[in-house]
C-alpha cells in the first residue's frame, strides 16, 4: 500500500497546521544546508519538501487532499463519480485519487474508451500554477564574500572601536582598570550562576518530560525514494516540475556546499552576534548623545540618565529593533551576524508566502520585536540574563527558538573565517571594557545613593548608638579602628562642672559631642569610599569633613584625592596645598600636586586635538 503524504512526514492526518509546519521545518533543517554525501539524494528530499509544502500549507488544497484520501477508501462507483464530478474543477486543483479510480474502472470496462480519454485529457490540459517553492532555491547571501570587502569591514569595525577606547579611557587608566576588572569579574560570576540555575531547571524538566518522537528511518527512506517508488501520490497529482526550477535547486545546493553553510544550531555564535550588534549600536548612540549634549540639545541631567546602566540597555536594544529588521530583510544578516557567520531566511516552509521587500521587512520587524521583549526582557539588565539563558536552552534542545518558529525563519551558519572571528571576539572584549568604564561611576553612584537613603532612614540617635557600640555605620564596618565617642550626660542647671575646661552649658556640650561624632564618622567613611573607588561620594564626605575640621590635613588630602580621581585637577591642587599647610612634612602631597598639574596639561592637549 502506498504511503500518504502524512505518513511520509511522520505526522497523523489530523495534525494541526503548527504540527505540519514543525515537521516541514524539521526536514528543512535536516536537508536544506546539506549536499549529496553518499547517504541520500538531498535534491530529492528538497523536491519532496516542495511538494508537501505546496499541498499542506494551503488550507483549500489540504482540505481537498483529505477529502480525496477519504474517498480513496470508498467503493469504485463512489470514486468514479467523484472523478467525473471534479473533471471541470479549477486548473491545478484536481488530484490523483480520481485518476487511479478511472484507471481501475477502465480496466473493469465500467467506462468506455471515449469517456475515459475525455476525462484524462481534461485533467492533463490544466497546468498547475505555483508549483515550486521559491524559498528552497534562494541564493546564499554574498554580502562580504570578497576578501577585500571583508578586510575593509573588519578594519572599519576595529578603527571605530579603537577610537572609542581612546576617547573614553580616562587619564588614571590603571586605577580605573582595577575597579572595572572587579565589576566585570563580579558580573561574569553572576551570569555564571544565572546560567547554571537555568540549565539545572531545564535539565530537570527534560528528565520529567517524555521525549518527542523523531522521524522514523522508514520515513526518511520514503522521502528520499518518493519519486522513484511513486509514493505519497495517493491523493494528489505528481508535481510537474520544470527544468529551470530543477536547475535553480541544484545551483542553490552547490552554492550552499561551496559556502560551507549548515543549519545545525550554534547558540554561542548567535549569542555573540547579538551582543556585538547591541554593543556597536550602543557606541553609535553614545556618540550621537555626546554630540547632542555638546550642542546643548540634551541637558546634562537627561544625558546622565540616558547613559545610566539601568536605562541605556533598554534604549539600545529597543532602538535596534527596526535597524535589525531592515538589515535582515535586505541583507539577511547584520554586522554581528556577519562576523560570526549567521544568516536568516524567512518563509522557509510556506511555498505560497509573499517574498516582496515590504513583507520581508514586516516579518523581520515582528521577529526582532519578539526577540526584544521575549528574548531580552526589553533590555532590562536584571531580567535579560535569565531570558537569554532560557532561549539558549530552548535553542540547544529544540534546535530553534520560539521566534524562529513563529515567523518561519531558518537560521543557517557558515564558517566565519579567521579575520571575522578575531574581529568579533576582540571587538566584544574591547567593548566590554568600554562599557565597564562608562558605567563604572554611575553604578557606584547608584549604590552609594541607595546606601545613603538607607542610612538617612535610620534615626540619628540610633546611628550614634550603633557608632558608639562598635563602630558600625548604617550596617557598614569601618576599615580603620575609630575611638568610640559617647555624648556626655546632661548637666542639670546650677550644677558646677566636675572637670576643669568642660563647658558649663549642657546643650553646648551635647552639640560639641555630636560634632565630634560626626567628624569621626566622616573620617572613617570618606577614606573608605575613596578606597572603594566611589570618588564622587568620597568627595562629598571629605568636603564636609574639611568644613567641620578646617585644620585637619587628612581631610584636605582625602578631598584632593577624590577630586583628582574625578578629573578636577585644579580643585585638587587647591586641596593638596591646603593639606600641605597643615602638614608640611608630608612629601606625598608634592607628588600628588605634580600629578594634577600633568593632568591639567593632558586635558589641554586633548581639547586642542579635538
Amino acid at each position: 500500500m502506498k504511503a500518504t503524504l502524512y505518513e511520509a512526514l511522520g505526522i497523523p492526518q489530523a495534525a494541526s497546521d503548527e504540527e505540519v509546519r514543525a515537521s516541514l521545518r524539521r526536514l528543512i533543517r535536516k536537508y536544506y544546508a546539506k549536499t549529496r554525501d553518499g547517504q541520500g539524494n538531498v535534491e530529492e528530499a528538497l523536491r519532496f519538501i516542495n511538494h508537501a509544502s505546496r499541498i499542506l500549507s494551503d488550507p483549500d488544497r489540504r482540505a481537498r487532499y483529505d477529502n480525496e484520501l477519504a474517498l480513496s477508501a470508498g467503493t469504485t462507483e463512489q470514486r468514479i463519480a467523484h472523478v467525473v464530478t471534479n473533471a471541470v474543477a479549477e486548473a491545478g486543483e484536481q488530484t490523483d485519487v480520481g485518476t487511479e479510480a478511472v484507471d481501475r474502472a477502465a480496466s473493469a470496462d465500467v467506462l468506455d474508451d471515449e469517456a475515459l480519454d475525455s476525462v484524462l485529457s481534461a485533467l492533463e490540459a490544466r497546468p498547475e500554477l505555483n508549483l515550486h517553492h521559491p524559498g528552497l532555491t534562494e541564493r546564499v547571501a554574498t554580502f562580504g564574500r570578497s576578501p577585500i570587502v571583508t578586510l575593509a569591514l573588519c578594519a572599519l569595525f576595529g578603527a571605530f572601536i579603537a577610537a572609542a577606547i581612546v576617547f573614553v579611557t580616562p587619564a588614571d587608566a590603571v586605577l580605573v582598570a582595577k575597579e572595572v576588572l572587579v565589576w566585570l569579574t563580579l558580573g561574569l560570576l553572576g551570569l555564571t550562576v544565572v546560567y547554571g540555575a537555568v540549565h539545572g531547571v531545564a535539565w530537570m524538566a527534560r528528565r520529567r518530560a517524555p521525549t518527542a518522537p523523531a522521524l522514523q528511518p522508514q520515513t526518511d527512506l520514503a522521502i528520499l525514494n518518493w519519486r522513484r517508488e511513486k509514493s505519497v501520490f495517493l491523493g494528489t497529482n505528481q508535481p510537474q516540475e520544470d527544468a529551470s526550477w530543477i536547475f535553480q535547486l541544484r545551483m542553490a545546493e552547490l552554492e550552499r556546499a561551496k559556502s560551507g553553510r549548515t543549519s545545525e544550531p550554534r547558540p554561542w555564535q548567535r549569542l555573540g552576534a547579538r551582543l556585538f550588534d547591541y554593543a556597536i549600536w550602543g557606541l553609535v548612540l553614545a556618540l550621537l548623545l555626546s554630540e547632542l549634549k555638546g550642542a546643548g540639545v540634551v541637558p546634562d541631567d537627561l544625558a546622565y540618565w540616558l547613559g545610566h546602566p539601568l536605562v541605556a540597555p533598554t534604549i539600545i536594544t529597543g532602538s535596534w529593533v527596526p535597524v535589525e529588521a531592515l538589515l535582515t530583510a535586505s541583507l539577511t544578516t547584520t554586522p554581528g551576524k556577519w562576523l560570526f557567520g549567521v544568516f536568516l531566511q524567512f518563509s522557509i516552509s510556506d511555498a505560497y508566502a509573499r517574498r516582496d521587500s515590504r513583507t520581508q521587512f514586516s516579518r523581520g520587524l515582528r521577529r526582532a520585536f519578539r526577540v526584544w521583549w521575549e528574548g531580552m526582557g526589553c533590555g532590562f539588565p536584571l531580567l535579560a540574563p535569565f531570558l537569554i539563558a532560557v532561549a539558549f536552552e530552548k535553542l540547544t534542545v529544540h534546535q530553534e527558538t520560539d521566534w524562529d518558529f513563529a515567523y518561519d525563519c531558518l537560521v543557517t551558519h557558515g564558517p566565519p573565517g579567521i579575520l571575522n572571528l578575531v574581529t568579533g571576539v576582540c571587538g566584544l572584549a574591547a567593548m566590554l571594557w568600554l562599557y565597564g568604564i562608562a558605567w563604572h561611576q554611575p553604578m557606584a553612584d547608584s549604590i552609594t545613593w541607595a546606601q545613603a537613603r538607607i542610612t538617612d532612614a535610620i534615626p540619628p540617635t540610633a546611628l550614634l548608638r550603633n557608632f558608639s557600640g562598635g563602630g558600625a555605620i548604617g550596617g557598614l564596618m569601618s576599615s580603620s579602628p575609630v575611638r568610640s565617642i559617647s555624648p556626655p550626660a546632661r548637666v542639670p542647671a546650677g550644677v558646677p562642672p566636675t572637670r576643669s575646661g568642660e563647658p558649663v552649658d549642657a546643650d553646648l556640650a551635647a552639640r560639641f559631642a555630636e560634632r565630634r561624632a560626626r567628624i569621626a564618622v566622616l573620617a572613617a567613611e570618606g577614606p573608605r569610599m575613596l578606597r572603594a573607588g566611589n570618588w564622587r561620594r568620597a568627595g562629598e564626605l571629605c568636603r564636609t569633613w574639611t568644613e567641620l575640621d578646617l585644620g585637619n590635613a587628612s581631610a584636605w588630602r582625602c578631598l584632593g584625592q577624590a577630586l583628582q580621581a574625578q578629573g578636577y585637577h585644579q580643585e585638587s591642587i587647591h586641596a593638596f596645598r591646603k593639606a600641605k599647610q597643615f602638614d608640611p612634612s608630608d612629601r606625598t602631597l608634592d607628588a600628588a600636586i605634580d600629578r594634577s598639574q600633568r593632568g591639567i596639561i593632558a586635558d589641554f592637549i586633548n581639547r586642542y586635538r579635538k
